[in-house]
């Protein structure tokens, strides 16, 4: 899921400026599950740009706001809606819904969210950083654990010299990933793997913008 966190509302106060009619936009997929862009929290900072005098015209949180047909289709014309009643769209969304909304109006759109990573999530309020959409994924030979997000410095080839007792050189609080891949490829049998020097990454395939398009079905 992408995991993202609420600026500072003095920092979003400050974008608003100069303008009045706000229409909030969040979502439950990714903002809503991590706490900081759902409904909830679409409400409470409604109620807070009232308290400064704003003038709340809409809130919304589809389920996937980067999913355009859940936020503009026949009978449910969100975005039309926001850009006809409103000066200004202030969206609690991820980047990419943030950006989807953003394309399709012509109205300012702001973002009241900064987007963190990809990430797992444990007990409800647990969200730790699993991967960053390289666009080349490795985890089938690091014992499905990826060390490209998980390591500071993205090795692909074990742990480097400094790792002292299991623990990374460059923030001792967590393990050296490396020593955890080695430990679960061990535990599953697969641990001879690591004595294959792994390919150089092939970094094109991560060269911004990239794009996904499904062939149609025969």
């Amino acid at each position: 899921m992408v995991v993202v966190k609420l600026k500072p509302f003095e920092e979003i106060l400050k974008a608003l400026e100069g303008f009045k009619k706000v229409f909030i936009f969040g979502c439950e997929l990714g903002s809503g599950r991590c706490k900081n862009g759902g409904l909830r929290e679409a409400v409470e900072l409604g109620e807070k740009l009232k308290e400064k005098g704003f003038e709340i015209v809409g809130i919304k949180s589809p389920g996937g706001t980067c999913i355009l047909e859940r936020i503009s289709f026949p009978g449910r014309e969100l975005l039309k809606e926001a850009e006809k009643n409103s000066e200004v769209i202030i969206s609690l969304a991820c980047g990419a819904g943030t950006q989807l909304i953003a394309e399709n109006v012509d109205i300012p759109v702001l973002t009241g969210v900064t987007t963190l990573f990809i990430g797992a999530e444990r007990e409800g309020k647990y969200f730790n950083e699993y991967c960053i959409a390289c666009g080349d994924c490795i985890i089938s030979e690091t014992g499905g654990i990826c060390p490209i997000a998980r390591c500071p410095k993205s090795l692909t080839n074990g742990p480097c010299g400094g790792a002292i007792d299991g623990k990374c050189e460059v923030d001792p609080s967590i393990p050296c990933i490396w020593y955890l891949i080695a430990d679960r490829m061990e535990k599953i049998g697969t641990l001879r793997k690591l004595k294959i020097r792994a390919p150089f990454k092939d970094y094109s395939k991560s060269v911004y913008p990239r794009s996904l398009i499904l062939e149609e079905e025969a």
